[in-house]
């Protein structure tokens, strides 16, 4: 059996001025049943004072409700459609601007 190999291709952290954190991780790995775009992300937007997730992109395979998906803080999760890894960063980034949380303090 072959070797398996990751290859980072997304590694961003962004603060900004209120205080709260973008991380934004990708990795190519092998196509496979789990991962049929050969890629495995995760973009968070959260509060490192209190260690909140105000929103989190990913494609972790543990949820039945959608291979891409998004957490809304909480427990709430919702489908969200991929069209390629830097389009999908940059719709969570127009999200993560927009968010009204980030305006309270």
């Amino acid at each position: 059996m072959g070797k398996f190999t990751a290859e980072k291709i997304l590694d961003r952290r962004i603060v900004f001025d209120d205080g709260t954190v973008v991380e934004a991780r990708a990795f190519r790995i092998p196509e496979s049943k789990e991962y049929p775009d050969g890629i495995k992300y995760s973009f968070q937007h959260y509060n490192p004072e209190t260690g909140k997730t105000l929103l989190r992109y990913d494609n972790y395979r543990e949820h039945a409700e959608s291979r891409h998906h998004k957490h809304l803080g909480g427990s709430k999760i919702r489908p969200v459609m991929f069209e390629g890894l830097q389009t999908h960063f940059k719709k969570f980034m127009k999200e993560v601007r927009s968010d009204d949380r980030r305006k309270r303090p």
